[in-house]
């Protein structure tokens, strides 16, 4: 039978009719699922994390008026559709049929071109009204591609933040990886740079090049773009997680703010070999100021405190005043067969104990968490523990300080110049993010004077104060062990909040001292309601689009979490859940777990028991 064109020409015809309807279905039921979510009608237990931002609103209400009248639209072309099919030939339901698909199509175009119009003024509108984050320049920073790298995926913390103001010319870029990385991807070690010497072989160098364009992309956005050379720009690394990024020259200028945006590139690759990005990596933005930071960090508090007795599984704890080096703050010590820290040690942070009128060190590890400005140390010492029972509540062993002993801590200083008080090797002791040397102030930090007077270049006399800058207190351990988990005391915002705004802080107070490293963002996020699911994790666009991170604060016994969103937050309108994990640890290494509160000063129920 031969091929008949006016067949062929009517099937085309509905078939084509009914591909637009599916792709207007495929445009709008999303957009207007999405709407009836906003308007609470999943109605939930959960927090509701909103806001009442009038252009917010406009856009929620164009997606509801203007998707039902693209299903009316679909709707209308289905039935047109259904007349032809069922025409039987008949010239005048044909025609007919042609005129209700022809107008619905016309009409599902118009509707299409008005969402886009209304997006564009709304989004315009909102470039021209928000106000700038921080400082003259008006730098909105925050998140600009990568959906979820920045919490949900593989990015644990980044330096300076995401829309951040006020930064120095003289900082360094910060990245730390939830996982080890192909350091290969991100650093080229065929020609080291002098700063290199001494340091371990892989963990220096220059900026790896693919594609005859750097990895990491420094890029001064109020100068055409302008990416920062590679051989202008040291890269170090720590353990395969952390990096740190020394611009080269100082970024901005003296005259005025200057824009910078930092690409991590999809060129970058895990340990294994996979993609740490998807396509076009991640980038973020933040606003350099004018000024140099010659401002020395200091120590603003230590667990356990000076002259304090703890159960020998605490964790020490060292909270400074801003954001550190990573790579002069982390490592790990190891001891020697002669009870001395070894050539490959950790050394500006130690711990030692008389025992058998002999000089011990501690072995073990230290961490950096909270935004760069807390570093742990945990042993790597086995507890014993009470009979009977082989875990704790993380069902794991945890480690021990030595018992009923008198330990010194100390925190060490860089070398600085005499002269300009300049630090002269960033690795030679603990540095803030500018590259300045600790202003440790001797024991206790009683001499600190807000400067860096560093250390003695040969290490010698480090407990004594004169000249020196290094950092030194002492505390004492019991014959026991603390394994009482943490609880809740308070959260915020409350359970079933609703409309608060969209960049609010979430917290959760607990009651007692809280182990930082543990505040990650694989134990404290936000995702939305609707991903409330065995699955939700793989799926990043459950969470916060410009990405989360985690802080914490000390207050008395016991310590705030709070979650952190970047531009541009939360969705509007939508249901969101925070989660807290028994990950979570105290400073005694016991993990939340049984999970309980919130509980008040003296509540029973069952879950505050």
């Amino acid at each position: 039978m031969p091929f008949s064109f006016n067949f062929f020409s009517k099937k085309t015809a509905v078939a084509l009719a009914v591909f637009m309807a599916l792709a207007a279905v495929f445009v709008f039921l999303p957009q207007l699922a999405s709407a009836q979510a906003s308007l609470g009608l999943e109605i939930t237990g959960s927090t509701g994390l909103g806001t009442r931002d009038l252009k917010d609103l406009i856009v929620q209400i164009v997606n509801i008026v203007l998707g039902f009248l693209g299903i009316v639209a679909v709707i209308v072309i289905l039935y047109g559709g259904f007349i032809w099919m069922t025409a039987g030939g008949e010239a005048e339901k044909i025609e007919k049929a042609k005129k209700i698909i022809i107008n619905a199509a016309i009409g599902l175009a118009i509707i299409l071109s008005a969402y886009g119009i209304v997006m564009f003024v709304v989004s315009r509108f909102g470039a021209a009204t928000e106000q700038p984050l921080n400082g003259p320049g008006g730098n909105q920073g925050g998140y600009e591609q990568g959906w979820g790298a920045l919490g949900a995926g593989v990015l644990k913390e980044v330096y300076p933040e995401p829309g951040a103001g006020e930064v120095p010319r003289n900082t360094l870029i910060m990245v730390t990886f939830k996982e080890e990385m192909a350091t290969s991807s991100i650093i080229d070690t065929a020609n080291l740079p002098a700063v290199c010497q001494g340091l371990p072989q892989g963990d220096c160098g220059f900026l790896k090049t693919a594609h005859n364009q750097p990895t990491v992309r420094i890029i001064n956005r109020s100068d055409n773009n302008n990416v920062l050379a590679a051989n202008q720009v040291v890269v170090m690394t720590n353990n395969r997680k952390s990096f740190v990024f020394n611009p080269e020259p100082l970024l901005g200028n003296a005259g005025g703010y200057t824009d910078y945006s930092v690409n991590l590139t999809d060129q970058i690759a895990k340990a294994g070999g996979q993609p740490a990005f998807m396509a076009g990596g991640y980038t973020w933005s933040f606003q350099v100021s004018n000024i140099t930071d010659v401002t020395p960090p200091k120590i603003i508090s230590v667990v356990p405190a000076s002259g304090q007795t703890v159960f020998r599984n605490a964790v020490v704890q060292i909270n400074f005043s801003e954001a550190m080096n990573v790579i002069g703050a982390t490592g790990q010590a190891m001891v020697s067969q002669d009870n001395q820290l070894t050539g490959e040690s950790f050394k500006n942070i130690n711990f030692r104990y008389p025992e058998n009128n002999q000089t011990k060190f501690l072995s073990g590890n230290f961490g950096i968490s909270n935004q760069f400005r807390t570093v742990e140390f945990v042993t790597d010492s086995p507890c014993p523990l009470p009979e009977g029972q082989r875990v704790n509540s993380c069902g794991e062993v945890p480690y021990c300080l030595p018992p009923s002993a008198q330990l010194a801590a100390l925190a060490k200083a860089a070398i600085v110049s005499a002269q300009t008080k300049e630090t002269l090797d960033i690795f030679s002791g603990l540095t803030d993010a500018a590259g300045n040397s600790l202003d440790g102030g001797g024991l206790n930090g009683a001499a600190s004077n807000g400067q860096a007077d560093g250390r003695p270049a040969d290490d010698q006399d480090q407990f004594v104060a004169e000249n020196n800058d290094n950092y030194w207190w002492s505390f004492s351990t019991n014959n026991r062990l603390d394994l009482t988990p943490p609880r809740i005391s308070n959260i915020e915002p409350v359970q079933g909040s609703a409309l608060v705004p969209k960049n609010s802080q979430i917290k959760a107070d607990f009651n007692k001292l809280i182990r930082s490293e543990t505040l990650s963002s694989d134990n404290f996020k936000v995702f939305k309601f609707e991903c409330n699911g065995d699955d939700f994790p793989e799926d990043l666009s459950c969470y916060p689009v410009g990405g989360f991170s985690i802080a914490k604060e000390n207050a008395g016994e016991g310590t705030a979490a709070i979650l952190r969103t970047y531009a541009p937050y939360l969705d509007p309108l939508t249901v969101y859940n925070p989660r807290l994990t028994a990950g979570i640890q105290d400073l005694y290494q016991n993990c939340f777990k049984p999970s309980r509160g919130p509980c008040t000063a003296g509540q029973v129920s069952p879950n505050c028991q």
